[in-house]
């Protein structure tokens, strides 16, 4: 364990810290506690402080309550975190530098957790965006007695940069009246003091009501004070700007949108938001082609054979100097009655896709029977290949309400609501089945051919034979 984290040869140094303990301080406190149990015992016994401990220790094990939570900004050592013993864990963790890279990119620079459990391992099923690998407890380098939460934060250009971390406050006992109270809810410390003392005296009933109490305390307090602890306000804001920042119709655009429509999608983080849309799209494009799924090409013809562009799927139609010439499968020329080796007439032969080491795409390759000569340029009708979209990439299905209904399908999938699910998706697919329609409702697809008397309706005797 210690090959894999760099232990610095000084104590990690914090930046300036952003939060301070504050509010009420024990000998504040004590000849209040003190008068808990049975008779009253004086404010200076140091029974008052062991207990004020134990009951303290009982809440952060359960839950967070207020003023439970921290907010430190911490140098990274190599992509390691250490946090400062006042700290559990890491709940939210982002750079302080907004031009700070993780992996490259300024737009998932933000790692969160859902809070699932009291457990200081998260889950991290639960973990969302740039999620942390939780590497331990470690000892402090100058005091071996004080443990510290050890994170590795990877991807992170400069790899010392500051991150502010926010997380719930670890248990440190009061060693003196000037320590300051985590749990500041006096009424709360007392019913979870008197449990204390009635399981010690054999009272199991009177000690269960008495916890109980506490904790319904604790829980409303939390609830009057409407804490955000996953900062979900803050992410819809940085959504409401990509909505008004990026270009309409880019996946940096539409993924805003997605997340102000649908409160799961604003509970996933941007880099899992990223990846569905782009599965949702891939999920459409290969359904059928849709409106937007097909693009003119302009290749040029070498040796024969023609690559065309990493974006290109297929070719569904093709002119060679304004001559359309028909596009034909792989099995082509091995079918019965077909051209076999040596077949005469002009067509376009898939040759299927053709893998370049050098950039490791693919690319797809066609077979050009023709007499044409070196170089000569050709017009194509292709449908487009589903390519993985960054924020700034324009998106294929640019139709918003069937992309919202295919979010909502994935979503109701996770949640194993298949029906719904299955209902979801096909509104989807009806959505785009209807632009296209709608689309083509006033293009004339059929061949214009003037013959004699056309415009009458009748071809003439010259046409009969």
């Amino acid at each position: 364990m210690q090959a894999t984290i760099p232990v610095p040869p000084t104590d990690p140094a914090l930046v300036p810290v952003t939060f301070s303990a504050g509010g009420i301080q024990f000998k504040e406190a004590a000849p209040t506690l003190a008068t808990v149990v049975d008779n009253g015992i004086c404010p200076d016994d140091p029974r008052v402080m062991v207990r004020t401990n134990e009951a303290t220790k009982i809440v952060l094990d359960t839950m967070i309550p207020v003023g439970g939570m921290a907010t430190y900004n911490v140098a990274a050592i190599d992509t390691i975190l250490y946090l400062p013993p006042q700290l559990e864990n890491a709940i939210e963790a982002f750079p302080v530098d907004p031009q700070t890279m993780v992996r490259g990119s300024s737009d998932i620079a933000q790692g969160w957790y859902e809070i699932v459990n009291n457990s200081a391992y998260l889950d991290p099923g639960q973990s969302h965006d740039n999620p942390m690998i939780d590497r331990g407890l470690w000892p402090d380098i100058h005091d071996p007695s004080v443990l510290r939460r050890v994170y590795e934060y990877q991807g992170l250009e400069p790899k010392d940069a500051v991150l502010q971390v926010t997380g719930a406050k670890r248990f440190i006992p009061i060693r003196d009246g000037d320590d300051y109270l985590i749990v500041q809810n006096l009424e709360a410390l007392k019913c979870i003091i008197l449990s204390i003392e009635r399981y010690e005296n054999a009272d199991p009933d009177d000690a269960v009501k008495y916890r109980q109490s506490g904790m319904d305390l604790l829980n409303a307090e939390v609830k009057k004070h409407i804490l955000d602890p996953r900062n979900y306000m803050r992410r819809k804001s940085e959504y409401q700007n990509d909505s008004v920042n990026f270009p309409e119709n880019t996946l940096g655009w539409l993924r805003g949108n997605i997340a102000l429509d649908i409160d799961e999608a604003l509970r996933t983080g941007k880099i899992d938001l990223t990846w569905s849309i782009n599965q949702m799209e891939k999920r459409a494009m290969q359904h059928a082609t849709y409106k937007d799924c097909i693009v003119n090409v302009v290749a040029t013809v070498v040796g024969g054979f023609i690559y065309f562009p990493i974006y290109v799927q297929s070719v569904l139609a093709i002119d060679l100097n304004g001559r359309p010439i028909p596009v034909r499968s792989q099995f082509f020329q091995h079918l019965d009655n077909g051209p076999g080796m040596c077949p005469c007439n002009e067509m376009l032969i898939d040759q299927g896709d053709t893998y370049f080491p050098g950039s490791s795409k693919l690319r797809r390759k066609y077979k050009l029977i023709a007499n044409c000569t070196e170089g000569q340029i050709i017009n194509a009708i292709c449908k487009l290949r589903w390519i993985y979209k960054q924020p700034n990439d324009l998106m294929v299905i640019k139709n918003y309400e069937a992309m919202r209904l295919l979010m909502t399908s994935k979503f109701q999938e996770e949640a194993k609501d298949w029906q719904n699910a299955q209902a979801s998706q096909q509104q989807a697919f009806g959505v785009l089945d209807r632009e296209l329609a709608e689309y083509l409702a006033g293009i004339k697809h059929t061949v214009h051919v003037q013959t004699y008397g056309f415009g009458l309706n009748d071809v003439g005797n010259y046409w009969v034979r």
